[in-house]
This record gives C-alpha cells, sequence and structure tokens, in this order.
C-alpha cells in the first residue's frame, strides 16, 4: 500500500462548531453516557448547521448503528458523502450499514486503492503534517485495518503515533486494544486498554474493552469492570454482551437472558444478542428455538460468520465439540477469511481426535493471519510434538514423547486398561471410539494443546471426550496414576452424557471414582475445606456450576471440585448409584440437569438444603475438639516473634499450635514439638495440606532416632495422601536399611507412581524383586533403569545377566557382554560369561 510515502497534511478532523450550532462535546457527552436520544437529536442539527463536519456525521451515525437502524445509517451516510468526499469515518459506517442490505453487499468490501485515495484526498483538503493529527491517525488505522493491511505496519506508522501524540486519540487505544483482542492477546490488550484509561479515565469503551481483556484469565475481574462501564453508560453493549457470555458459562441462563433482553432494548436486530439466544437454546436441546434464533440473528446480514461463530463457541466450552465444529464450518463457509472460527474449528477437531484435519485448519488460519495468536501457537506446538511416539492397543493410544514412554508408557497403558474394563462395567456402556492420550512433558505445550495458549496453569489433566490431555509427571509433583483413572471417568461419563453433563458433575464422579479405586487418591476434608464450609462458602446443588465461575483464586477452584465431590457422594450414599446412571443417561437425551435432578433424586430445594446440612455436619464432625478458626489477634500471632515469651496459649487451637510448634522446630527443641504435636494428633483427625500433624511429627521423631514412630506416621500419610513424595521416599529408605524387600518393592512402586523418570525408584524395584526372587519384574525394572543412563551400568547389565542367566542365555549374554563393553576389567563379568555357552555357529553350506 503506498499510503507510508504519501504526503499527507491535516486539519482537525472535529473542526470547532459555529457560535450557532449545537456543541459537539455536549453531545458526545451525552452518548457516552447512553443518552441516545438527546445525543441523536444534537447530532442531526450538527449536521445541518456544519455539513462539513465529520465528527458530527460519524456521531449520527455511531449512534443508528448502535441503535440497529441500518436503513437510516446507508442512507444518512449515503448523504454525507455528498457534502464530504472520501471521509474516512463516514466510508468505514457506510460499508458497515451495506453490510445489512443484500443487494448493497458489494459496497461493504475494503479495496486498498479505494483506501489509499480517501486517505490522500482527505490528507490534501488539511492544513498541517498528519504526524500532528492523532484522530486522523486512528480514522487511516482502522481503515487500513479493515482493508487488511499489515497489523504491525498500522500500529507502528498510525496507532503508537495517535497514542503518544499531543493530545492523543480515544480511538487509537480502542482500535489498537480491540486488534490485541482479535488476535487473541489479551495480555497486550490488557495492556493497551489500561494505558487509554491513564489517558481517558472511566471511559465507558475503554472500560469495557480493559474487561474483555480478562475474559479467560479473570472472569471475577471481568464482571467487575464491565459493570463499571455499564454504571456508566447503560447502553454499552460491549459490556453487556461480556455479561452474557459470564452468565452462560456458568449455566444461568435466566440471568443471560435478562441482559439480553436489555441488549435488545437497544438494539433489538443486534446479531450477537440472537446468537446468544441460539447458543442457549442449544444449551438447553431446544432445537426449534434455537434454528429461529439463529435465522434472526442472520436476518439483516446473512454472510455474519460471527454469529454461527459464537454459537459454536459456547457449545465447544460445554464439551460438545461436534455441534460446535458443525457451526465453526458454517462459519468459514459464510467468510473463509474469519479466522477466528478456523481457529476454533481446528481446536474443536483436535479435541474429537480428527487430527489431520485439526492440523490442517490451525494451519490454514496461520497461513491467512500470522498475527493471530492462538493459531500460531498451535502451529508451533504441532511442530514441537511431531517427534512424539504411540503406546496403543485396540482400546487407547498414548500419545508422549519417546523418552518418557521408554520409561513408563507400558505402565500407562496397562492402568488405562484397568480403568476401562472396571468402568465400562460399572456405568454399563461401551465405549466406541479409541480414547486418545497425550501426555505432554512440557506444560505449556499442554496449555496450548488444551486451551489454546500457554501460561494457563493448575491443571493436571483435561478430558474432552475420547480425547485426554494430560501433564508429564516431568512437570509437577502428583501422583500420575489418580491423574488418569480421574481422567478416564470423564471418558466414560462424558460419553454416557454425549458431553451434555455440568462440569461440576463430571468432576464429581471422577474424584468420586478416584478415592473408590484407591481411598489415598482424591481429596477429602481438610481444614480449608472446614473453614469454606461451616463459613457458608458452599454452594447448592441448584447452583454447583457456579462454584468454578465465580472462584476467586486457586485454592477456591480446587474446593470446587470438593464440593463437586461431596454432592455425588451424598445423592449415591443417600438414593443409590442406580439413579447417578439414570441421570447420565437423562442427560444424553437433552435433559436439562436441575430438572433431572429433581427427577431422579429429591425437589431442588428439598435437595438444596439436604445437602447443606449433610455438608455441614461432615464440616462439624472433622476435628470436632479442636479449634480450627484463624484469629489474626490471638497470641499465636505473637508467638511467631518471641517463642520464650508466656502469653495465654490454648493447645487446642491448630493454627496457635502449629506456630508454636514451628518456633520450637527452629529452636531445635524436639520433645517439646513432639509432645505438643501428639496432643493434637491423639484427636484422631488426618490433616492434609499445610496443617499436616503427620508430616512435622515424622520429621520430629527422624531428629528423636524413634524409627517406630516416626514410620506410624509417615504410613499414616501415606494411607491417606498417595502423592506424598517425601514420605515415600523415606519409607523407602527405611525398608532398605531394614532389608525389608517386600516394602522395599512397595514403596518403590508408590514412587514410581509420583515420579517415574528418577532412578533410584527404579534401581530399588530391581533389587527388591531380585531379592524376592522375581527375575521378569526385576529384569523389566533394570532395563528401563538402563535407559535412564544411571552411572553404574556395567553392574546393572551384570545383575540383568545374573537374574537372565535360568531362563534366556541368549539375552543374559548379550547383557554380560555390554557389562564388559562398559567396564572391560570387570572380573566377575568375565566369569558370568565364561558360564554363558556362546551361541551355535551354523555350518549349513
Amino acid at each position: 500500500m503506498a499510503i507510508a510515502g504519501a504526503t499527507l497534511v491535516a486539519q482537525d478532523s472535529d473542526a470547532p462548531p459555529s457560535s450557532s450550532g449545537p456543541d459537539f462535546a455536549t453531545a458526545h457527552a451525552l452518548f457516552l453516557q447512553g443518552d441516545l436520544e438527546s445525543a441523536l437529536d444534537m447530532a442531526r442539527e450538527g449536521t445541518r448547521s456544519e455539513s462539513n463536519n465529520e465528527a458530527w456525521w460519524r456521531l449520527e451515525g455511531e449512534i443508528l448503528m448502535l441503535r440497529g437502524d441500518y436503513e437510516n445509517l446507508f442512507a444518512r451516510m449515503t448523504t454525507a458523502t455528498a457534502a464530504i468526499p472520501n471521509g474516512l469515518w463516514i466510508m468505514m459506517l457506510r460499508k458497515d450499514a451495506a453490510r445489512y442490505h443484500e443487494e448493497l453487499w458489494p459496497q461493504s468490501y475494503y479495496e486498498e486503492s479505494e483506501i489509499v485515495r480517501a486517505i490522500n484526498y482527505a490528507a490534501y483538503q488539511r492544513s498541517r503534517p498528519v504526524a500532528g493529527d492523532a484522530d486522523f491517525l486512528a480514522a487511516i488505522s482502522q481503515a487500513t485495518l479493515r482493508a487488511g493491511i499489515e497489523p504491525k505496519l498500522v500500529l507502528e506508522n498510525f496507532l503508537k503515533p495517535a497514542q503518544e501524540a499531543e493530545p492523543a486519540s480515544r480511538d487509537a487505544f480502542l482500535i489498537a486494544g480491540q486488534l490485541a483482542l482479535d488476535k487473541q492477546d489479551p495480555a497486550l490488550a490488557a495492556r493497551t486498554f489500561q494505558s487509554g484509561l491513564e489517558r481517558f479515565p472511566d471511559n465507558p469503551g475503554l472500560l469495557a474493552g480493559y474487561a474483555a481483556s480478562f475474559r479467560d484469565s479473570n472472569p471475577r475481574q471481568m464482571i467487575e469492570l464491565a459493570k463499571q462501564a455499564l454504571a456508566q453508560n447503560f447502553t454499552q453493549l460491549s459490556a453487556r454482551l461480556l455479561m452474557i457470555d459470564y452468565h452462560i458459562n456458568a449455566e444461568d441462563f435466566s440471568a443471560a437472558r435478562q441482559e439480553i433482553d436489555l441488549v435488545l432494548q437497544v438494539n433489538p436486530r443486534h446479531a450477537d444478542a440472537h446468537a446468544y439466544l441460539a447458543a442457549i437454546a442449544n444449551l438447553e436441546n431446544d432445537t426449534e428455538a434455537a434454528q429461529r434464533h439463529r435465522e434472526t440473528a442472520l436476518r439483516d446480514w446473512s454472510r455474519n460468520p460471527q454469529v454461527d461463530y459464537l454459537i459454536g463457541l459456547k457449545l465447544s466450552q460445554r464439551y460438545r465439540f461436534e455441534e460446535g465444529a458443525a457451526a465453526q464450518r458454517s462459519a468459514v463457509a459464510l467468510d473463509p477469511n474469519f479466522f477466528s472460527a478456523k481457529v476454533q474449528l481446528a481446536r474443536d477437531l483436535l479435541r474429537l481426535g480428527e487430527e489431520t484435519e485439526g492440523w490442517y485448519y490451525a494451519q490454514l488460519a496461520h497461513e491467512g493471519d500470522g498475527y493471530n495468536i492462538d493459531a500460531f501457537n498451535l502451529t508451533t506446538l504441532h511442530d514441537r510434538i511431531d517427534d512424539f511416539t504411540t503406546v496403543d492397543s485396540k482400546n487407547f493410544r498414548i500419545r508422549m514423547s519417546p523418552e518418557e514412554a521408554a520409561i513408563y508408557g507400558d505402565r500407562a497403558l496397562a492402568l488405562l486398561e484397568e480403568a476401562r474394563a472396571d468402568l465400562t462395567v460399572r456405568y454399563g456402556i461401551e465405549l466406541e471410539k479409541v480414547t486418545t492420550v497425550e501426555i505432554y512433558p512440557n506444560s505449556q505445550d499442554f496449555a496450548v494443546r488444551t486451551f489454546g495458549m500457554p501460561g494457563v496453569g493448575g491443571f493436571l489433566g483435561v478430558c474432552f471426550g475420547s480425547v485426554v490431555t494430560v501433564n508429564s509427571p516431568a512437570t509437577r509433583q502428583a501422583n500420575w496414576e489418580s491423574v488418569l483413572w480421574h481422567e478416564f471417568a470423564h471418558v466414560i461419563t462424558l460419553s454416557m452424557s454425549q458431553n451434555r453433563m455440568p462440569r461440576w458433575l463430571s468432576e464429581g464422579i471422577s474424584v468420586y471414582e478416584e478415592l473408590r479405586r484407591n481411598p489415598a487418591w482424591g481429596q477429602r476434608m481438610s481444614a480449608d475445606y472446614h473453614r469454606r464450609i461451616t463459613t457458608g462458602k458452599t454452594n447448592p446443588v441448584s447452583r454447583m456450576s457456579a462454584a468454578f465461575m465465580e472462584a476467586e483464586d486457586p485454592a477456591a477452584t480446587i474446593f470446587a471440585y470438593y464440593q463437586s465431590y461431596l454432592v455425588v457422594d451424598y445423592l449415591i450414599g443417600e438414593y443409590g448409584f442406580a439413579p447417578l446412571k439414570a441421570l447420565l443417561f437423562d442427560l444424553a437425551d437433552g435433559r436439562e440437569i436441575n430438572l433431572a435432578l429433581a427427577e431422579h433424586f429429591a425437589p431442588l430445594n428439598e435437595l438444596d438444603k439436604n445437602f447443606a446440612d449433610h455438608a455441614l455436619a461432615l464440616a462439624e464432625a472433622f476435628a470436632p475438639e479442636l479449634d480450627l478458626s484463624r484469629d489474626e489477634e490471638t497470641p499465636g500471632m505473637f508467638v511467631q516473634i518471641l517463642p520464650d515469651i508466656d502469653l495465654p496459649f490454648s493447645d487446642k487451637n491448630l493454627h496457635e499450635s502449629l506456630a508454636r510448634i514451628g518456633n520450637m522446630m527452629d529452636a531445635e527443641s524436639w520433645t517439646n514439638a513432639r509432645a505438643l504435636l501428639e496432643i493434637l494428633i491423639n484427636e484422631g483427625t488426618y490433616f492434609p495440606g499445610p496443617e499436616n500433624l503427620h508430616l512435622l511429627h515424622a520429621q520430629v521423631c527422624r531428629e528423636l532416632d524413634d524409627e517406630a514412630a516416626e514410620k506410624a506416621s509417615l504410613l499414616t500419610i501415606v494411607s491417606h495422601q498417595a502423592d506424598q513424595l517425601y514420605a515415600v521416599i523415606r519409607l523407602l529408605q527405611l525398608a532398605e536399611a531394614d532389608e525389608n524387600w517386600a516394602e522395599v518393592a512397595r514403596w518403590s512402586d508408590a514412587w514410581l507412581a509420583i515420579d517415574p523418570l528418577g532412578a533410584t525408584p527404579w534401581r530399588a524395584r530391581m533389587d527388591a524383586h531380585l531379592a524376592l526372587s522375581n527375575p521378569e519384574v526385576a529384569v523389566s525394572a533394570g532395563e528401563t533403569l538402563l535407559r535412564l543412563d544411571p552411572p553404574d551400568r556395567a553392574n546393572i547389565h551384570y545383575q540383568l545377566a545374573t537374574a537372565l542367566e535360568p531362563s534366556d542365555l541368549t539375552a543374559a549374554r548379550r547383557h554380560i557382554l555390554q557389562a564388559l563393553e562398559d567396564a572391560p576389567r570387570f572380573r566377575a563379568a568375565y566369569d558370568l560369561l565364561d558360564r554363558i555357552p556362546a551361541p551355535a555357529v551354523s555350518t549349513s553350506p
């Protein structure tokens, strides 16, 4: 485009009003306050008295667009064109209006030559260099972006100068922020809108944009900012749409419809509002209403790809990927250059296991829009995982790095097969599809594959139906076996419900099934959960979906999982397992969750009350003799600083006691610390998390050389929590010291369930099974140990050769030769080699 080389001069885009005409600043302020009628009256008076002032025409046009008066908008902007030929804002508004007229559709396209001509003509009419006119630069940027000019050029040549000028252009911040949102770069969008708010405080448009930048990362912050924008301007529809989106995600369709009604009061023809109604109808499985609302959304602009994109997005966010993908295909068919739909289609296809087509659309999106962050992330991920290997069976396809596959791939497959055998029978379901499990050694790759962007933490795994993505044990400490079991339980429930179940129910069942398989997996009551339940922080069953949406921090999200489990545990305990299975099948048939709950269990108000009573009773039965409150004004806060002073103290207050115990341990007063710990432990409650008394007790007893007491506390820990690596390691050390090989085998296996990538547990497993005369297990462990490249390879090969000598002379000879290759002076290896006959040499001619 030849804009950069043109000689441009400029005049004020907002010419000062005549003394006899209306005041533009007043009219624009009324517009920003949502007084559309008054602002429109003033704008029309302004266009009559100052027909050569584009600002008046733009104001009138934006009000007509906001209200959905597309016919008048096109007519008025056509009139404006006669008064101000090549006015950029007028041209753009006229093209916007043309999209809503089938016969005028061709006039909505942007041609590069047309943009150049308009800019140069407008510049010719001006009296000072364009670089000094921020508003004109903003207009140029919007026009050039719509013409498909490279965003980087627009940012550097027009938007940044317009933002840095004095005075700056408000439009420059709005345009740049929206550009970042369109390219899926919310962090850049947030910075841009925040900078704009520093220049233009409390501007409702900038507030709405700033709110949108938190849509995925912090919904509560998004809602707070959206409410601020709406408080200043009731007609700020971008903010209102964010409210709608939030309520739909929280499955509060009634609240969403109320917000939609408020949008339609301003613009009865608002396409996004009708698309949201279609999405809600789809989620409620009302296909007739969904189709009707979709047709209404497309009535004015039949080629609008945003409608199907939005419908599909809401379906996919509820894990209904097949329907979501179908909607994105429709959006792409309407506009092949609508790259957001191509990116979302790629995501949906990948989540459905349609990898070839999914990666194809990701590449198409990236080639068409090189600045789309999501498309870039997906294509980069494809290149990074291209060397993944596959561990498979007729039921599973595990994709993982070759290095990790060689170490624990078979173990993962065996566990998944066990889960499938157990859960398909329990739930009475046959899975038609092979389940794909992808294990990512890089947490950022996991985040991109799962969420479309890096930097999303806190998730061990995610299930989309027949596709599961999991963080490798290399990324964080957790029991990866419990994670796989949890995620496969999702495969079962999502399949039974055809992905039509709320998140809380699926999560609750998965945690329940973890605990059924192993009581040390899953979650259990803690001091934090006790505090939340007894202070009324639980959600009623009828609003359990909001537990995830309204979580203020990661701890609240984890509590949402626990709440969900409590509901499932309550339902099964109170009503049996059969109604739960029937509920899942009803959801597959399109039954709304609360109606189905009432039908299979109890009326909803009764269910809410009884569950609340049940949860409270569980919390009150947890450590009933201890005070779990946190009172910052109690002496506990002082003993951390002055541990030796004599202050009133209650050994029944958990957190006061923990503070005192911590100071005793710091002072190496082990006997006193043990005495206080045992007072608390004798109350009979196990505390997971930071209040773990048994972990402290084990550490203190170790310092006091009381191995029996230490071991007792360690055993208590691992019987409640299978992810506590410190306890497992220490139990293995004690077992090795006692040469208790059965226990060594047990604790090395427990270690591998948390971290299979270290050499120590594999070595211990090999040694234990050699001692227990289990050569097959020992050899398997030793061969895995060799893949981890330990320093004593020769000795391991020798041990394996010794184990294999009675059963497989060929393999034994191979290992002994490898031992001698690593250690040519290994005398014992030569002795063993002498005992193993060389393979017979064929004498056939």
